[in-house]
This record gives structure tokens, C-alpha cells and sequence, in this order.
């Protein structure tokens, strides 16, 4: 009986390694099912935004977009966890939150298989800054304020 050394490998280890590295080079959209929901998240100058949160509701699902900005929704969660497929012919709204960025909402109609969400363009924030009509020039104010509280110096 010959025995074959330990570090040669066979040809089913070789073909093993060959499929696994290939399915390493395939995209993730490659692997995900027949129905799904999938789409791009960026901002004014088409930036893609990365870790964006998406919701899709009703079906209990939260994930965060890639590094390109990409998400793809393949199943929906029941009540108790468990993943089922999403339903077809169905009403869904899909929310995108980013900190700095207002929440965009969009109700899509989704009958069956692949589903392409328009590019979801986020808005930054902004802070509204009004002048008030009113001097507020202390040199105008000739009584200073009091404080009715207790002071906790020296007690």
C-alpha cells in the first residue's frame, strides 16, 4: 500500500480550491436569489455612501450598504426571525438614513425578480441661521442679570 505524502494535494483538494477561489471573484448580486431588491446610495456629486442604513418595511429588514454604496434585499424577516423570500406582488417603502444626511423614503411596487431602486441621492443636512431683528449689544443692557438660585461657593 503506497501512501501519499501529506503536503501533495489530490484532485478533488485541487478542484475544491478552484471552485472556492471562484467563487470568490463573483460578485455578491451572483449568489443572491431570483427575487430581490438592490440599489445605490449616494450623495449630490455621486459620491457612493458607505454604510448607510436601509429598511425595507413591512418585512423587518435593517442592513448597511457596502463600500460602494450598494444594497441588496433578498428575503424579509417574520415576526420571529426566521427568513422568508420577499412576496411577490407587494407594496414596500425603503428608507435610507445616513448621520449628516435627511432620511429618504421611497415607495416601490415590487411583482417579481430583480428589482432596480433608482440611484437614492441623499441630501446633507443644513442649519438654517436667521439674524434676529433685536440688539443684542450688552452695552445696552444696563442692569445685569441675577440668578434666583442657591450658590454653592462657601457653603
Amino acid at each position: 500500500m503506497s501512501r501519499m505524502p501529506l503536503w501533495v494535494p489530490t484532485a478533488a483538494v485541487r478542484l475544491l480550491t478552484l471552485v472556492s477561489l471562484a467563487a470568490l471573484a463573483l460578485p455578491a448580486t451572483g449568489w443572491a436569489g431570483k427575487h430581490r431588491i438592490e440599489g445605490l446610495v449616494v450623495d449630490r456629486n455621486g459620491q457612493p455612501l458607505p454604510r448607510a442604513v436601509v429598511s425595507l418595511t413591512p418585512g423587518n429588514v435593517l442592513l448597511v450598504t457596502d463600500r460602494e454604496g450598494r444594497f441588496l434585499i433578498d428575503y424579509l424577516r417574520e415576526g420571529d426571525g426566521k427568513r422568508t423570500r420577499l412576496t411577490k406582488k407587494s407594496q414596500y417603502t425603503i428608507e435610507v438614513f445616513k448621520v449628516g444626511f435627511h432620511t429618504f423614503t421611497h415607495d416601490i411596487s415590487y411583482k417579481r425578480g430583480p428589482y432596480e431602486v433608482d440611484a437614492v441621492t441623499m441630501v446633507e443636512e443644513t442649519i438654517d441661521i436667521t439674524d434676529l431683528p433685536e440688539n443684542l449689544d450688552p452695552q445696552l443692557y444696563s442692569r445685569p442679570t441675577q440668578s434666583s438660585g442657591a450658590t454653592y461657593e462657601g457653603q
